[in-house]
């Protein structure tokens, strides 16, 4: 054996112990992840159940009401309790179909499509005014066009409008949405003048379920978790900036087509 042979064996067992403490530590931390993840999923689970438990209350209460015929109606209260069933039915399918994007949000698509963002909040604008929301004086700027899933983008741009529509108490609600380029990624800003939010709820609004105005206002409280999962999974970012009184303004980012 040369004299250089133990120094040879002594790197050569260093280096496997360097690689061995590497995937020791890429096993935990992948396991952390995944038990991270799995508290997520059971807590989205939880709460997603408790959501549901009021209106399939109200249905099968109303519906019982309904139902019965030692209970004396009027045509008033019966027409009452069909639209009270009604609404609980449409809350119901509001929160399946909120859960199921929640949960879809985060799947890669396979490949990316080119996507002309001004043609994105074009459908976005026109899903919102669809849905009886009341009108909104909605300005852009010229908008870039990269790759992404349009699909998911204009479900994300949509949720984002009708935040700011939902929650504005003003008489005119009014969105300007602007783009701009920095490090290889492109920021796009949904400026409102609704009434802000308080710097301790600013990441509470991005939670699954979260709802910060209670029962006021209707909606299932995924629309913003769902857009910031989407964009995570385009392999971007989204945060508010936002003072009481001031409005609110949401961006997010997408890495810029080379």
């Amino acid at each position: 054996m040369s004299a250089a042979e133990p120094n040879r064996q002594m790197c050569d067992a260093e280096e496997l112990q360097t690689a061995l403490a590497a995937e020791t530590k890429m096993r935990r931390e992948a396991e952390d992840r995944l038990r991270r993840a799995e508290q997520e999923f059971e807590d989205f689970v939880l709460r997603g159940a408790h959501d549901l438990r009021e209106p399939l209350r109200n249905v099968n209460a109303y519906s019982d009401l309904l139902s019965r015929k030692d209970l004396p109606k009027t045509e008033a209260e019966t027409d009452q309790y069909r639209r009270y069933i009604s609404e609980g039915s449409v809350r119901i399918q509001a929160l399946i179909s909120g859960m199921v994007d929640y949960v879809t949000a985060a799947c890669r698509s396979g490949y990316h499509l080119p996507a002309d963002m001004n043609e994105i909040f074009r459908d976005a604008e026109a899903a919102l005014t669809a849905s009886g929301l009341r009108p909104a004086a909605i300005t852009r700027d010229t908008l870039p066009i990269l790759k992404g899933d349009p699909e998911k983008l204009v479900k994300v741009c949509r949720h984002l409008l009708d935040n700011a529509v939902r929650y504005c108490e003003a008489a005119d609600p009014r969105i300007h949405i602007s783009a701009r380029e920095e490090d290889c990624e492109w920021m796009f800003s949904i400026r409102d003048n609704g009434p802000g939010i308080e710097a301790a709820y600013r990441e509470k609004v991005f939670e699954p379920f979260k709802r910060l105005h209670g029962r006021q206002y209707a909606g299932s409280g995924l629309g913003l978790s769902f857009a910031r999962r989407v964009i995570e999974s385009l392999g971007g970012r989204m945060w508010v900036e936002s003072n009481p009184g001031e409005g609110s303004t949401f961006t997010f980012t997408l890495p810029a087509d080379d």
